[in-house]
């Protein structure tokens, strides 16, 4: 009944995304790959399973805590908000989170707990779609865009844009963030003015983040949240011209 249910879900999924080119990989090396990659960038996967109790598909948050290659298994941190009933060994769940415009979604079986955490076995391939609407483009350093980002009783973080889509963006900032993000944390105000002066601001949550070691950068991965529909058709417009001009120069 679970796999029925996220079967139909996938195909309400592709629906809503027809045309979009998609692959699956299914190598043993490319899904550890992957896997390690969402635990590195500190990745806010979605997951789904299915309450039995109330018959519907209940959305969980959580991220990738350990990749053992060796042992084809994954950990996960602890769901929020917790699951509505126990999991059993072998129970399937949908896990899905969206990487530079594509997303990627995967199955993969619960194995055994780690006191609030768990083990999930290796899924059998992992899917990749790109995003129409999602599509990133990269911002040059050498005119940056300024981003304040405001979270309530916190000091404003101050960075730069490092691509841009009309969902998201990713943020460069120099040396490490502090406190320590935490990967699903929503600010109140996400704030930066285009190059054609219009100003986009819009409530946004932390999808992923990762600290660059070599060049002393973390890049926060954020996704707008209630934008303004002046606000939203304005970043729409300047991408589209954006995109046009690095077309030409290529």
């Amino acid at each position: 009944m679970v796999i029925s249910l996220i079967d139909r879900l996938f195909r309400q999924q592709e629906k809503q995304q027809e045309g979009t080119p998609k692959n699956i990989k299914h190598n043993r090396q490319d899904i550890a790959g992957l896997l390690l990659l969402y635990k590195k960038h500190n990745y806010h996967l979605t997951a789904i399973m299915k309450d039995t109790q109330r018959r519907k598909l209940v959305r969980m948050a959580t991220g990738i805590e350990a990749v053992e290659v060796g042992r084809n298994e994954f950990l996960i941190d602890e769901f929020t908000p917790p699951p509505p009933e126990q999991i059993h060994p072998g129970t399937k769940l949908l896990f899905s989170l969206t990487h530079n415009g594509v997303r990627h979604q995967f199955e993969a079986a619960f194995r055994a707990d780690n006191g609030t955490k768990r083990w999930f076995g290796f899924p059998q391939g992992i899917e990749q779609i790109q995003l129409r609407n999602a599509f990133r483009v990269k911002i040059s350093q050498a005119h940056p865009i300024k981003v304040r980002l405001k979270k309530a009783e916190q000091k404003m973080i101050e960075g730069t844009l490092a691509d841009l889509s009309s969902t998201g963006l990713r943020l460069r900032l120099k040396g490490m963030v502090k406190p320590r993000p935490e990967r699903g944390e929503v600010y109140s105000s996400c704030h930066f003015v285009l190059g054609d002066g219009s100003t986009v601001e819009a409530p946004a949550q932390l999808m992923h983040w990762q600290f660059d070691h070599e060049q002393q950068v973390s890049y926060l991965g954020l996704q707008f949240e209630q934008m303004d529909t002046t606000i939203q058709k304005a970043l729409n417009r300047y991408l589209t011209d954006l995109q046009r001009k690095q077309r030409q120069l290529s």
